[in-house]
């Protein structure tokens, strides 16, 4: 491969994750206050699975996905130039503008951050999309003050994980809705402070067991559908809850009685409206809490290089990996 070309998973249309294939590509050009990353580390998120499917409207093809990136700078402003960085798309990344699945990126040079010393390639490659939804749907939800109780669903998942780590650190006691014994054991060591399992529990008379009858301050529901009604159910009074799942044409039925007599507020997250650089905004002050472990990156399960994206973003769709699952496009 020469100086002047790079490789990508470059799609045309939407395809199977199966039938992913690598292929040489022009290496990436710089317009105006770009730069160039090399990247190290790109995690699979389930929104790259459903956009290489081609159920999302708003890519235009052809495309290289991906959102996620860890990486060194290699072209573009001399004083940023063999800079470790890392970062997330919003609804631009793998969608407008070619993603991080490939082994060079076309950034703009605010759209990223610094990379902790703290964190590994894999760690931040995988990182940038989880803390960007956590820490704005915690935000949405209300204020997490000092002993707050916080309810997360899909606790040990990506964004799951990092509500959980966010909240801790905010000094919060969190309660982390899971799926198996397994996941409950994860979450436990990841420090949430009771684990429901709501394969065996019913979450809204589990919550309300942990709490005294109080119910949840705040929630962060990364489930949807299936456990909103039992989030919303969960709350105490005044509580908020942001929801950031939803499953095309899914439909969710509550009581507005119960719903307004206990002043709940519920409010919705999309990532997709946000650029790579407003992504940046939000990372860029959490830099400091990684470098001090206050805060903690999703645990990467798998790592491939670039040839195996399919055999990654299988994993990712069928949700076998109990973690993140990494492309290392440099290897």
């Amino acid at each position: 491969m020469s100086e002047s070309s790079s490789r990508a998973v470059r799609l045309f249309e939407g395809t199977d994750p199966n039938d992913l294939r690598t292929t040489e590509v022009k290496r990436p050009t710089l317009g105006p206050d770009e730069l160039l990353v090399a990247v190290h580390a790109a995690a699979v998120n389930p929104v790259d699975v459903v956009n290489v499917r081609g159920l999302i409207p708003l890519t235009v093809f052809p495309r290289v996905p991906g959102r996620d990136f860890a990486g060194v700078v290699v072209d573009g402003p001399s004083e940023l130039i063999g800079s470790e960085v890392w970062g997330t798309g919003g609804g631009d990344l793998g969608f407008v503008r070619d993603g991080s699945h490939a082994k060079h990126l076309v950034l703009p040079c605010d759209g990223v951050v610094p990379k902790p010393a703290a964190m590994s390639f894999d760690e931040a490659g995988s990182a940038g999309l989880a803390y960007v939804a956590a820490s704005m749907a915690l935000d949405r939800a209300g204020t997490v003050s000092e002993g707050a109780t916080v309810l997360v669903t899909g606790a040990a998942g990506g964004v799951g994980s990092a509500v959980v780590s966010m909240a801790k650190a905010r000094g919060a006691r969190v309660i982390g809705a899971v799926l198996g014994a397994d996941e409950c054991r994860r979450v436990e060591k990841a420090g949430v402070d009771t684990a429901i399992d709501t394969r065996d529990h019913d979450l809204a008379d589990a919550v309300a067991d942990a709490t005294g009858g109080l119910g949840a301050d705040l929630a962060v529901d990364t489930v949807g559908a299936p456990l909103l009604n039992s989030v919303i159910a969960a709350m105490g009074f005044g509580g908020g809850i942001c929801f950031l799942a939803a499953r095309p044409e899914t439909r969710v039925e509550f009581d507005p009685q119960a719903f307004y007599r206990r002043d709940l507020r519920l409010v919705g997250l999309n990532t997709t409206r946000m650029t790579v650089s407003e992504a940046a905004s939000v990372l860029r002050p959490l830099v400091p809490a990684f470098e001090h472990g206050d805060l903690r990156p999703p645990h990467v399960a798998q790592s491939h290089p670039l040839e195996e994206a399919s055999t990654a973003y299988s994993t990712v769709q069928n949700g076998t990996a109990a973690g993140r699952v990494v492309l290392r496009p440099q290897q």
